[in-house]
């Protein structure tokens, strides 16, 4: 979740420490990719028309957010063939156990990460830090 919070004359975006932003940041993952996974791990076995529908999305975004989720093992797909002829692929979330190991290592190396950050955040000086701003 985004938050806004207002400092003097700026205004700051942060991420709110909830859950689903902690594990859509430790897992690489987008918000969209995120809301994909949980849908399919309340209705699980869905196709692309029906999530794009419930995120009010177009079809294509949710395919790509599909193919990415696929890719990083956290979502697998399975094809059914119709009665009318043809087939449609639907979709279904990792085990849900396998699903917390795979969150909770990418959380515990995350967490690593910001710890040596934390610890290197005294050697930094306003030259090197001002010199990670946007210039345009």
């Amino acid at each position: 979740m985004l938050a806004l919070k207002f400092t003097g004359d700026i205004m700051e975006a942060t991420c709110s420490p909830d859950l689903k932003c902690v594990l859509k940041c430790a897992l690489n993952i987008s918000c969209l990719e995120m809301d994909v996974y949980l849908i399919l791990l309340k209705n699980p076995g869905l196709d692309v028309e029906t999530i794009a529908k419930e995120l009010e999305k177009d079809e294509s975004t949710v395919y790509k957010a599909l193919r990415n989720l696929m890719e990083r093992g956290l979502v697998k797909r399975e094809y059914r063939i119709l009665k009318g002829g043809g087939y449609k692929y639907l979709y279904f979330p990792k085990d849900f156990e396998e699903f917390k190991k795979i969150a909770k290592d990418a959380m515990e190396e995350w967490f690593r990460h910001f710890d040596s950050m934390i610890k290197d955040i005294e050697k930094v000086d306003k030259e090197e830090l001002a010199s990670f701003a946007i210039v345009r």
